[in-house]
This record gives C-alpha cells, sequence and structure tokens, in this order.
C-alpha cells in the first residue's frame, strides 16, 4: 500500500512504498529557522521506499548544527519543506510528517536538539529526548 503525501498547494507529490509510523522531532536552530516553529517533525524512509512523484523540489545546502552537510528541499510554489538529505544518513529522505495529512498512527519516538529548544516548546512526556545528536 502507497502512500502519498504533498505540500501546500500540491505542486510537489511524494509516495512510499510503505506505511510510516515514527517521527522524530528535531528542535535544532536550523530546524526552528527553516519550519518557523519550535522543531520540525519528521519521518526517515529510505530512497528506496520513498520518492518524489510529482513536481521537483528546489534545494537549499547548509551546515547543520551537528556539523554535517545538509540539504534541505523545499516546494519553489508554497514554499513547504519536503525534505532532508545528509550525509550522515545515508539512502534516507528524512521527510516532513506535515506531507502525510491522511495517515494516522504517527508517534513522535524521540526529541532531537532538545538543548536548543525554547523554554515554551511543547514536548509530550514520555518521549525520549537528547540536547544534541543522541551518542555524540
Amino acid at each position: 500500500m502507497s502512500n502519498v503525501g504533498s505540500c501546500l498547494c500540491g505542486a510537489i507529490e511524494v509516495t512510499c512504498d510503505s506505511v510510516p509510523s515514527e517521527i522524530i522531532a528535531c528542535h535544532c536552530t536550523s530546524c526552528q529557522a527553516a519550519t518557523g516553529g519550535v522543531a520540525t517533525y519528521s519521518i526517515v524512509m529510505t530512497e528506496t521506499d520513498c520518492r518524489i512523484t510529482k513536481g521537483s523540489p528546489k534545494k537549499f545546502e547548509e551546515k547543520a548544527d551537528s556539523g554535517n552537510n545538509l540539504e534541505r528541499f523545499f516546494c519553489g510554489d508554497c514554499g513547504s519543506p519536503i525534505y532532508s538529505a545528509t550525509p550522515a544518513f545515508p539512502g534516507h529522505m528524512i521527510l516532513k510528517a506535515g506531507l502525510f495529512q491522511k495517515l494516522g498512527g504517527l508517534n513522535i519516538v524521540t526529541n532531537i536538539y532538545t538543548g536548543s529548544a525554547p523554554e515554551w516548546a511543547p514536548m509530550k512526556e514520555g518521549v525520549p529526548d537528547s540536547p544534541g545528536m543522541p551518542g555524540s
């Protein structure tokens, strides 16, 4: 069963062959600036499981808080973030969870870079967190 997600205007669509269930919330300063919020909520999927099936996202490259290079892909029409890619997770797409509005049962499994989160940022109790990247 494939799942299709799209940006706000519908110009970009992503199709995944499997059902995502886990969300990672990243509170790094880069994700805050990219989303205009306290975090980005992402689903990590393999490039073999997901692909862009409509449109061509634009790319912005930066150095992430981790020190790794990060590519952020977004819709050039409406500005919606689509996914990120980094050599730290080769072969994976870090898809923005908001693309998949029709999926239920998604759960935040970890909060990362909580050391950068504003004190008023909401975080679900009982979800593991790390002030930076876990294991670093």
